[in-house]
């Protein structure tokens, strides 16, 4: 059975963001691609840096290269913008190509539209997140 957390009285961006997390920590990743917008950009840092997923082909491409390493995504803190933007503050926990356990932290500048993650970026700092996505607007 998939966790749902408990989203009454929640912004809409915290909401969707805290699902998202959710099926990652499950390994749902047939959730996961459902939440992805058709035209999703997901900028990776860690595990790929400079490369760019574009749509849910490359989303899934992605997510089954990864199966079967170790991968966990830790959201700690959720700074909404509005119904469509958060910024979330937390952790990437993977193993890298020389099975080093990384521990490293994250924050990522969340946009949706129609309800499904169109746009991640993992930035430096919250400041960072909040004028990438004050310029996404």
């Amino acid at each position: 059975m998939i966790e749902v957390p408990d989203v009454r009285g929640r912004v809409e961006s915290v909401r969707l963001a805290e699902r998202y997390f959710a099926l990652f920590r499950q390994g749902d990743v047939a959730g996961m691609l459902a939440l992805l917008h058709p035209d999703v950009e997901w900028v990776l840092k860690s595990t790929r840096p400079g490369d760019v997923l574009r749509g849910k082909g490359d989303a899934k491409a992605f997510f089954d290269r990864i199966a079967g390493k170790f991968y966990e995504l830790i959201a700690e803190v959720y700074r909404p913008l509005d119904d469509e933007r958060v910024v979330v503050e937390g952790r990437l926990r993977w193993m890298d190509d020389d099975r080093v356990l990384r521990d490293d932290p994250v924050v990522w500048a969340f946009q949706f539209r129609d309800g499904l993650v169109s746009r991640v970026t993992p930035v430096q700092s919250v400041a960072e997140a909040e004028a990438i996505l004050a310029g996404s607007r």
